[in-house]
């Protein structure tokens, strides 16, 4: 009987085990963007072979249902996220590419003006500790690259 209740417990303690290092903490976000309580739901996603990084479009519910009615002008109170990772290989599927490290979070934020004309405000954060990048240059780029993004067939 003693016998049975080791082997019983031993198999109960590797099944435990079995979802160590499950979750992909390089992948994950800092607490401090507290992305979750935002509500956005995926957009899209892309993979950049060439620069060996994948990204995730989020939007909140107006940025989404325009984007999915494939509305061509932006309007107020839409929200984005693009979130790109560095790849990395998959240690439990061979062949397979995971995000890795944090590279960038890059945000908009559409709100009327005084005069009901709609702005557009881009933020750009890189790296694990989400610092932010003070150069514009590419920002409109950006602001267009984003607004492009065509929504995922999602049933």
């Amino acid at each position: 009987m003693a016998g049975m209740v080791a082997i019983l417990y031993a198999c109960g303690d590797s099944a435990n085990n079995n979802n160590a290092g499950t979750i992909n903490a390089r992948a994950s976000l800092p607490d401090s963007l507290k992305f979750t309580a935002l509500g956005y739901k995926v957009v899209t996603l892309s993979i950049n072979k060439k620069l060996g990084t994948m990204s995730t479009l989020y939007g909140n519910k107006q940025a989404l249902d325009n984007a999915i009615a494939g509305a061509d002008d932006v309007k107020a109170g839409e929200a984005f996220a693009l979130i790109t990772w560095k790849q990395q290989d998959d240690d439990r599927w061979f062949g397979a590419k995971i995000p890795g490290n944090l590279q960038s979070v890059e945000m908009i934020k559409t709100a009327a003006d005084a005069s009901g004309k709609v702005a557009i405000a881009y933020t750009h954060l890189e790296g694990k500790n989400l610092s932010p990048i003070a150069d514009t240059l590419h920002n409109a780029e950006r602001i267009k690259y984003i607004f492009d993004q065509k929504p995922s067939v999602m049933p």
